[in-house]
C-alpha cells in the first residue's frame, strides 16, 4: 500500500493441466476370409487407448464390433476428442486371408467293366487348388482313379491351410456305377375277340420296367400301343438301351386272341348263415371257363342297394368265396345279383347277367338280456349258474353258456356256485341255431340277505327291463310302514314312496323340483323312514344313469 493508513492487498491465479485425449497405439487384426465370428476392434488396439472414442468408416454394428461376413477389410480409425486439447486417433489394420479352397462335391459314373483310368482332380466342381492329398489314397499314389484296382465310394479330397488362422478345406467325388437298363419281367395280354380295343403293350409288362424302350416287331402305332384289328398275336420283345455304357435289357409280351367263354350253364348256391357270420357263397358249372383270378361283381337289393367288386378264383370251374352277412342285413334280406364276371389274367371278358341264387335265410342273432338286479343272489340260496341262467329274459333261446372270458374261455357246469364280484360272460344259441354276437358280461354280488335290506347304488330307467327303477330288495316285507323320500343336490323333493306306492323310475312327481319331468343323469339323496319305534332312519346317496 502507498498509504501508511492501509494494508497491502493480494491475489492468486490457480493453473490446471488437463490430460490430453490417448487413442491408443495402432494395431492389426488378420482374419480368415470365410470367418464369421465378430471382433472387437478396441481389443485390437495398443497402448492404453481410453474407451469411447468413434471409429471411421463406421461399422455396420454402429459400435466397435467388426462383423466379417458384412464389414469389408481395411484401416479403421479410433478418434478420442476433448474439448480443451487436439484429438488423438490410432487405427487398426483388418486384412482378411484367403482360405485354402478343396473346391465342390462332384460325381463320378462309370460303366460296368470300364477299365479307363479317372483324374479325380476333374470331376471337383468350383476352382479346387492343386497339390491336395485324396482319402482313401489311390492305388496311383496321385489323383488318378483305376477302376480295376480302386473300388468304388466316397474320394474326400484335402487342401491343408498354410495359415493357422484358417482351417483345411475338404470337397468328395462320389464314384458309382451307372445302373443297368431294366426292361421289366415278361408278361402275357390276352385279348377277347369280341372287345378289339387298343392295348398298351408296357402296362402288360411286370416288374419296373424302364420307359422309353422299342417294340420288335415294331408296332403299326409307332408306339406302345397294340390294335388287334392290325398288329397280329404272337411274341412282341422289349428293348431298353442304356447308350452311355452300350447295355440293353429285354423282355417280352406273349399277345393272344382268345373267344369269350360260354358261362350260361353257372349255377349260383348260397348258403343260410347267422348275422355275424360270412355268407358261403358257390358257383359251380363253369368248366369252360379257364382257371384263374377273376373281377366279380354283385349287387345286394333290399329297401336300399349296396354294389361292390371282388377277385375270386375258379379252379376247375368251380369258386368258392363269401360275403359279409352284415350287409343283407343291412341293405335286404336274401336278395343278392352276381353280373360282370370278368377274367383279369389271360382269358376273354365274359358276362353273368343277373343269376339268381339259390333260396337262402340270415338268421339274427340273439344278445342275452339279463332282468332287473339279476346279477344280485342271496348267500343263503346258494346261488349256481343255472340260477344265473335262469334270469336271461330272451325268448326264443335254447341254450345259455356261462364262459370265463369275453373272448374263448372255458364254460362253467351249471351246477358252479357263484362267487361274490366275479364277472361272468354269457352267450346264448338262438332257436334258429345261431349264437350271440357279443357275450353279456355279469359281475355277481352274493350277499347275505335273509333278515336285511339290499340297497343297490343306481340305476337306469332307460326301458330295458334292467335296473328301470331304484328297487331296494326286501323292504316291503321286513318293514312295510317305511316310507322313502328322494331329493336332488339341492334338497328339492323329487320323490316320496311307501308300500302302496311303485318304485321310483326316475321321473320326478307333479308338484316338486322339476315338475312331471325325468330326472337327468347324477348323483341323488335319499332318506328311508322305517317307522317301526327300533330302526334309525337311513340316509344315502344313489346314482341315475340315463
Amino acid at each position: 500500500s502507498t498509504n501508511a493508513a492501509c494494508e497491502d492487498a493480494s491475489a492468486t491465479v490457480t493453473v490446471t493441466t488437463i490430460p490430453g485425449p490417448e487413442a491408443g497405439e495402432d494395431g492389426t487384426l488378420d482374419l480368415c476370409e470365410n470367418d464369421t465370428t465378430t471382433y472387437n476392434l478396441f481389443d485390437y488396439l495398443n497402448g492404453t487407448p481410453q474407451p469411447g472414442g468413434t471409429w471411421s468408416p463406421a461399422l455396420n454394428s454402429g459400435s466397435g464390433i467388426f462383423d466379417p461376413s458384412i464389414d469389408p477389410q481395411g484401416i479403421y480409425s479410433y478418434t478420442i476428442s476433448n474439448p480443451f486439447c487436439a484429438n488423438d486417433s490410432a487405427s487398426v489394420s483388418v486384412t482378411f486371408i484367403p482360405p485354402p479352397n478343396a473346391g465342390a462335391d462332384g460325381v463320378l459314373n462309370l460303366c460296368e467293366n470300364d477299365t479307363t483310368t479317372y483324374n479325380l482332380f476333374d470331376y471337383l466342381n468350383g476352382t479346387p487348388q492343386s497339390g491336395g492329398i485324396w482319402s482313401p489314397v489311390l492305388n496311383s499314389g496321385t489323383d488318378l482313379f483305376d477302376p480295376a484296382i480302386d473300388a468304388l465310394g466316397i474320394y474326400t479330397y484335402t487342401i491343408t491351410s498354410t495359415n493357422p488362422l484358417c482351417e483345411d478345406a475338404s470337397a468328395s467325388v462320389t464314384i458309382s456305377n451307372i445302373p443297368p437298363p431294366d426292361a421289366g419281367i415278361d408278361g402275357s395280354l390276352g385279348i377277347c375277340t369280341n372287345e378289339m380295343n387298343t392295348y398298351n403293350l408296357f402296362d402288360s409288362l411286370n416288374g419296373t420296367p424302364q420307359s422309353g424302350g422299342t417294340w420288335s416287331p415294331a408296332l403299326s402305332s409307332g408306339t406302345d400301343l397294340f390294335d388287334p384289328g392290325i398288329d397280329p398275336p404272337g411274341a412282341y420283345t422289349y428293348t431298353v438301351v442304356l447308350n452311355e455304357c452300350i447295355q440293353s435289357d429285354t423282355s417280352e409280351v406273349i399277345v393272344s386272341f382268345n373267344n369269350p367263354p360260354d358261362l350260361s350253364g353257372l349255377i349260383v348256391n348260397v348258403s343260410d348263415a347267422c348275422q355275424g357270420e360270412n355268407v358261403a357263397v358257390n358257383i359251380t358249372n363253369a368248366y369252360n371257363l379257364n382257371d384263374g383270378n377273376y373281377n366279380l361283381f354283385y349287387s345286394i337289393t333290399g329297401v336300399n342297394t349296396f354294389n361292390d367288386t371282388m377277385t375270386i378264383t375258379f379252379i376247375n370251374g368251380e369258386s368258392n368265396f363269401q360275403i359279409d352277412s352284415d350287409l343283407f342285413i343291412n341293405y335286404g334280406f336274401n336278395e343278392l345279383t352276381i353280373d360282370n364276371l370278368i377274367d383279369e389274367i389271360t382269358n376273354c371278358n365274359g358276362d353273368v347277367t343277373n343269376i339268381s341264387p339259390s333260396p337262402f335265410t340270415i338268421s339274427e342273432s340273439l344278445d342275452p338280456i339279463l332282468v332287473n338286479d339279476g346279477n344280485v343272489f342271496c348267500l343263503e340260496d346258494n346261488p349256481t349258474i343255472d340260477s344265473l341262467s335262469s334270469n336271461i329274459v330272451n325268448t326264443n333261446i335254447i341254450s345259455i353258456f356261462w364262459y370265463d372270458s369275453q373272448t374263448g374261455g372255458t364254460i362253467y357246469p351249471a351246477e358252479t356256485l357263484l362267487e361274490d364280484g366275479v364277472t361272468y360272460y354269457a352267450s346264448v344259441i338262438s332257436n334258429d341255431g345261431c349264437e350271440s354276437i357279443t357275450k353279456l358280461a355279469v359281475t355277481v354280488s352274493v350277499t347275505t340277505c335273509a333278515d336285511d335290506l339290499i340297497i343297490p347304488d343306481g340305476f337306469s330307467p332307460n326301458n330295458d327291463s334292467i335296473n328301470d327303477s331304484f328297487d331296494i330288495k326286501n323292504l316291503d316285507t321286513l318293514y312295510p310302514n317305511f316310507k322313502l323320500t328322494i331329493y336332488n343336490r339341492y334338497g328339492n323333493v323329487l320323490y316320496i314312496g311307501n308300500i302302496n306306492t311303485p318304485n321310483w323310475n326316475g321321473e320326478t312327481q307333479s308338484g316338486n323340483a322339476y315338475g312331471n319331468n325325468n330326472a337327468p343323469t347324477g348323483v341323488y339323496f335319499f332318506v328311508l323312514e322305517f317307522n317301526d319305534n327300533t330302526r334309525k332312519d337311513l340316509q344315502g346317496r344313489l346314482y341315475l344313469n340315463r
